[in-house]
């Protein structure tokens, strides 16, 4: 639930107040019906949460309390800001459903694929971005009442990100993802998938407990974007895209990877990123042989997710 939702902070939320809305509030739970919970905590949450013995309650005491904290004034009514986060989550995800299903979605593709007519279906769902933006709006205007002081500063840069991938995936009315799935783009990821799960847990793993333990103590990620953020998310990137460049066409992984790009020009991340690259960088022994230095920038992108805890100790110490 938390690993592959902290690549973008917003989705963690949005997916355990669906969860708390279908149970709290005795609404269809029939939006999650294709979501296997128990194959998510198995490939994506560290061993040590994949069986814990947790509780809806639990998880809405958690919502509630973030709210607390961020309200930090009892006058506020911090039960009644964490149920208008889940039925604000509902109605996004009713929203998002309402106009791309993906049942029909799958069914149009494998339709369109062989008669070369991929474009004019994502032109037909891509027509829609602007109504799937004012869902993403208003469920983070519900959402604002529980964020910290930090996280509302980094709000605003989160949401140009989404708006961005939003259009990345619909430029020129979808071409890029057109072309991902003619080029093999979707098996591809699944023949990587388990690779991706590991690049995950060893880029996020520490923004979670070792085990659950007792609910009172737990808390939610800070949804920030932040140094430290910014190169773990670098340090994901570069680990899935290596993954990617293995498959039979070398298509998907540049996709993928220019979406990260794309999506990157709207954070501040890049000073962190070439920073952090520049530390290692220095601290690399010189080759014992003479050369170009072929191969110095997979090695680097290599030690920068693998060592994304070394690095976030120095950098954050320099930065202040």
């Amino acid at each position: 639930m938390s690993n592959w939702s902290l690549c973008c902070p917003l989705f963690l939320v949005v997916f355990l107040a669906v969860h708390l809305a279908c149970g709290s509030l005795d609404l269809d739970p029939s939006l999650l019906e294709n979501v296997d919970v128990d194959q998510l905590k198995s490939n994506y949450l560290p061993p040590g949460l994949q069986n814990a013995n947790v509780s809806l309650a639990d998880f809405q005491k958690l919502l509630q309390t973030k709210c607390e904290k961020a309200a930090n004034d009892k006058s506020v009514n911090a039960t009644a800001l964490g149920k208008s986060i889940e039925e604000a989550a509902l109605k996004l995800m009713g929203c998002l459903t309402g106009l791309a299903n993906m049942t029909e979605i799958q069914a149009e593709i494998a339709e369109a694929s062989p008669k070369g007519d991929l474009d004019v279906v994502f032109e037909k769902y891509c027509l829609r971005m602007p109504q799937a933006k004012a869902c993403l709006k208003d469920f983070n205007d519900a959402l604002l009442p529980c964020l910290t002081t930090d996280e509302k500063s980094h709000n605003a840069v989160l949401q140009r990100i989404g708006d961005k991938l939003l259009e990345f995936i619909c430029y020129k009315n979808g071409d890029q993802i057109a072309l991902f799935i003619a080029e093999q783009g979707p098996e591809c990821l699944e023949q990587s998938r388990d690779g991706i799960a590991t690049c995950l847990n060893n880029t996020f793993s520490s923004y979670l407990p070792k085990e659950l333990g007792n609910p009172a103590d737990w808390s939610l990620p800070q949804l920030i974007l932040g140094p430290k953020e910014c190169v773990d998310l670098y340090a994901f990137e570069t680990c899935t895209v290596e993954l990617l460049e293995k498959c039979e066409t070398i298509t998907p992984s540049n996709i993928v990877e220019s979406m990260f790009r794309y999506v990157r020009k709207e954070s501040s991340c890049q000073p962190h990123i070439d920073r952090a690259k520049q530390q290692h960088k220095r601290a690399l022994p010189l080759p014992l042989t003479g050369g170009s230095g072929s191969g110095s920038t997979s090695s680097l992108h290599h030690l920068t997710w693998t060592a994304a805890g070394l690095l976030m100790a120095t950098l954050l110490t320099r930065l202040g």
